[in-house]
């Protein structure tokens, strides 16, 4: 056991392979004096602080707190959902005021009405890249949220009834790398549906590790795997093809359209 609020704090981030304090605060987003000051002993923190902490790092606030309960917990096991219609999913794909950071529309307000934000989030056909992460005031505390770079005006009549997109939780995001080539080319952007963050069927989305920064993939389901597993696909035939278990992938949501210059 760990003897200090500090160390337990420390070894939970290593344990979740954040590579250093530096990135674990990105992930978080809260700044990283502040996130220092917690790892290094300087500050103690609430259990308010402790709980989100330990949703990112996959322990529990108690065990950040005071040493005891469970040190390490597992992540759920996803659910296939078998629609692309939005009214037909019963979960929003947001984190609530005080959880882990994610990519949400929740608490954005257009300036041009009924535009479709793009994120300062570049999705790696190859590696990604995080742009700017901001804190933005709502209530008693803060919600982690992406610096919105452009605001596009895509008719909702198209996002809804062509895409199968839900209008209301529809972002933009730049596409960087050439591992999605020539489906997906650097520059161009795709409409990305955060409600549908789980696994409905063999197409693109955005996914992540959980810890590094988000890519564009093609998703092919292994039939008959237990457990579940997915091939992560390259549309570069040079690159190579890889499976991994359903529930080791975090998918931020499904690619719903295209943004090219042709």
């Amino acid at each position: 056991m760990q003897k200090s609020m500090g160390e337990r704090l420390r070894a939970a981030r290593e344990a979740a392979n954040y590579p250093s304090a530096t990135k674990a605060a990105e992930a978080l987003g809260v700044s990283l004096s502040t996130y220092r000051a917690h790892e290094n002993g300087q500050n103690e923190f609430s259990a308010e602080v402790a709980n989100r902490y330990a949703k990112k790092f996959g322990t529990t606030a108690a065990y950040l707190l005071t040493g005891e309960g469970v040190r390490k917990t597992e992540r759920p096991a996803p659910n296939i959902v078998m629609s692309f219609d939005p009214d037909e999913q019963d979960h929003d794909g947001f984190a609530e005021s005080g959880d882990e950071l994610s990519y949400s529309r929740e608490h954005w307000k257009p300036q041009i009405q009924g535009a479709t934000p793009e994120v300062d989030v570049k999705l790696g056909a190859g590696s990604g890249i995080v742009g700017e992460v901001i804190n933005l005031p709502v209530g008693s505390g803060n919600v982690a949220g992406h610096k919105i770079v452009a605001e596009w005006l895509i008719p909702t009549g198209y996002l809804r009834n062509e895409a199968k997109a839900s209008p209301n939780h529809t972002i933009i995001m730049e596409v960087v790398g050439d591992s999605m080539q020539p489906t997906y080319m650097p520059g161009d952007r795709v409409i990305v549906d955060l409600s549908q963050n789980q696994m409905t069927t063999d197409t693109v989305y955005a996914i992540s590790d959980g810890y590094t920064e988000p890519q564009i993939k093609r998703l092919q389901r292994v039939p008959f795997s237990r457990p579940s597993e997915v091939k992560i696909i390259s549309d570069n035939p040079a690159l190579e093809t890889f499976t991994v278990e359903l529930d080791r992938l975090t998918i931020i949501g499904r690619i719903c359209g295209h943004i090219a210059r042709k």
